[in-house]
């Protein structure tokens, strides 16, 4: 009798706690889990969202979604459980991580993604090996990936120009340097370092007249923004062309495209607004592309091109000649790309040195042992002191940085086989991780383009080299990685949608307040006026200026007075009445335009 009911015990359990009926009791809870997120008004990471749900209503609904599954299940020939799995655990995973945008939340978010992603894969439950997947979906997958970034950072990006929320630096200067460049062909601006300068005194970037002809033709800085979009994109192609190199299958192709696109930190870099960084993405994946196909002329010219981004990427192209010498094995080409970068870096230092502001070494003041060495000091300190690298790498905020960085591509540009390769590491430690200005190891600026662009070279190289099932289980990881991380890192940008809609005939009234100002005045204004009002040629930061005598006799003061965007407006306000200027236009909440008295 006992052995009777242990059995009939044994085949309840079995009937009730088998795989697929546990499947569909997570569905049930993720598919409700998700309603809840929408529907209780207190924020889930409290103790106050469970007293807001009712049980008995939850474990009724629970119970009717598993029923629904089970006779779903019945009625379809395919794993409906294993689908329906995918997409409410995907869902829901996506949507706390919109909600709670936390990075090592997130991280506990992708640990559960990868239980649940290794059930569904351990035996193709969902029938992707089976998927047949040749150029063309390989093509639109890779395009839909780009297409989003695009309009997703175009968009958004666009809308911080619009809201208000960019501000002299950087946006104002490189808004106010390309309406130079259109007038005069020369980089200069005024809001930089309050006087007239050429921008390419504080950093050497010629690149940026590759998007003067169009800057010509639609002469904003709405412009600036979305061609920052298209252009970073736009390294979807020679990545895709890289991995079909490298042999991957257009499946996998498509991955690892997605991914790309989706890396937080490859959109995090474009929201500090427009800079000449963005063009290391493209260009460097371009100079890879060459130096696999062995088109030397097309090797050089990309390699000057990303030379001409800035003095310091040319590091970027020299650790690419490293790698095409040690590890490659093209001894020749190698030495004489890395001879071209070395030269171009200390012709490009010697430049800003003796023409412009100086080279800015003080980033690495916390290698710098001896002043009077300068740059060759930091050698000086690696050299002697190994250690002191690992003191200043491994430190809290770098180490969060390097789990942003380096877990949307399941850590695969570590997993070299060949040390030679190691070489296309230097950038992320040199460039974003010895530095000690915190905006080098940080997604949100613009540091992260060419480390990203040598992350996924790593990536090609080192996926072919794994099994199949590792190559699987690694690229889907990156998929996953990728999209969970950019909801949580940047998707709270979507709030610029939201403050655009419901402050529109605010911004429409500083607009027109500001349009009011005439274009030949000289202007001093607060940070986030500075973009709007950046085509004239006298523009002063009212919190940056330091030549006393041009921003006391400027003809206009735009002073902003939203709540928050100014600290000491009133003051500014009274201060510059005191000194004779009048009320030319104001409302208080929003604005305010003084001018001197005689104009």
């Amino acid at each position: 009798m006992r052995r009777k009911l242990a059995t009939i015990a044994q085949s309840a359990f079995r009937a009730v706690f088998n795989e697929r009926v546990l499947a569909r009791i997570v569905t049930a809870l993720a598919f409700l889990g998700s309603v809840n997120l929408a529907t209780v008004p207190v924020g889930f990471d409290t103790i106050d969202f469970v007293k807001k749900i009712n049980y008995i209503d939850y474990l009724l609904y629970l119970l009717c979604i598993v029923l629904l599954l089970s006779v779903v299940s019945k009625l379809v020939k395919f794993n409906s459980d294993a689908y329906a799995l995918a997409v409410a655990a995907g869902f829901y995973c996506c949507y706390m991580a919109f909600r709670h945008r936390n990075l090592y939340f997130s991280i506990g978010l992708l640990l559960v993604v990868s239980v649940i992603g290794y059930y569904l894969m351990r035996d193709d439950k969902l029938n992707l090996a089976r998927m047949k997947f040749g150029l063309r979906p390989a093509l639109y997958t890779a395009g839909a990936a780009a297409v989003f970034f695009a309009v997703y950072v175009g968009g958004l990006t666009t809308l911080r120009y619009l809201n208000y929320s960019t501000s002299t630096y950087d946006f104002g200067i490189f808004s106010q340097m390309f309406y130079y460049m259109k007038e005069t062909f020369l980089p200069y601006t005024t809001c930089e370092r309050s006087e007239l300068l050429s921008h390419f005194a504080v950093h050497l970037s010629p690149i940026y007249y590759l998007l003067l002809p169009g800057y010509l033709i639609f002469p904003s800085p709405v412009y600036l923004q979305i061609m920052q979009a298209l252009i970073v994109a736009s390294a979807v192609i020679p990545l895709f062309l890289l991995a079909r190199r490298n042999r991957l299958s257009y499946k996998a192709t498509a991955a690892l495209c997605a991914a790309f696109c989706f890396h937080p930190a490859l959109a995090g870099s474009c929201f500090y607004d427009i800079h000449e960084n963005l063009f290391l993405a493209p260009l460097l994946l371009w100079l890879f592309y060459f130096i696999e196909c062995r088109q030397w002329k097309l090797m050089y010219l990309f390699g000057l091109l990303a030379c001409f981004v800035k003095e310091d990427a040319a590091f970027y192209v020299a650790c690419a000649a490293l790698f095409l010498f040690f590890s490659k094995k093209e001894k020749k080409h190698g030495a004489a790309l890395f001879s071209v970068s070395v030269i171009y870096f200390f012709l490009a230092i010697m430049f800003i040195n003796s023409f412009g502001e100086g080279a800015m070494i003080s980033r690495y003041g916390n290698f710098i042992s001896d002043s009077e060495w300068g740059l060759l000091s930091v050698f000086r300190t690696i050299i002697s002191n190994p250690a002191y690298i690992l003191t200043e790498v491994f430190v809290q905020e770098k180490a969060a940085y390097m789990l942003i960085m380096l877990v949307p591509v399941a850590f695969l540009p570590l997993l070299n086989r060949d040390l030679s390769q190691m070489i296309l590491l230097l950038p992320f430690l040199v460039i974003n991780l010895m530095s000690n200005y915190p905006y080098q190891h940080s997604i949100l600026f613009q540091y992260n383009f060419g480390t990203l662009a040598f992350f996924y070279y790593l990536v090609i190289l080192n996926i072919p080299k794994f099994g199949a099932k590792h190559k699987k289980y690694g690229l889907t990881l990156m998929v996953a990685a990728s999209v969970i991380m950019f909801i949580s890192q940047v998707g709270g940008y979507t709030n610029n949608i939201q403050n655009y809609i419901n402050n529109r005939e605010k911004f429409a009234e500083i607009t027109r307040a500001l349009n009011a100002i005439p274009q030949d005045a000289s202007v001093r204004a607060s940070g986030y006026f500075v973009p709007r009002l950046a085509a004239r040629r006298e523009l002063y930061d009212i919190q940056y200026s330091n030549d006393v005598e041009k921003a006391e006799n400027a003809d206009y003061i735009a002073i902003d007075m939203r709540p928050g965007a100014e600290q000491y407006s009133e003051q500014i306000v009274q201060e510059y009445m005191s000194r004779g200027y009048e009320t030319a236009d104001c409302r208080v909440d929003l604005y305010c335009i003084l001018k001197k008295p005689e104009l």
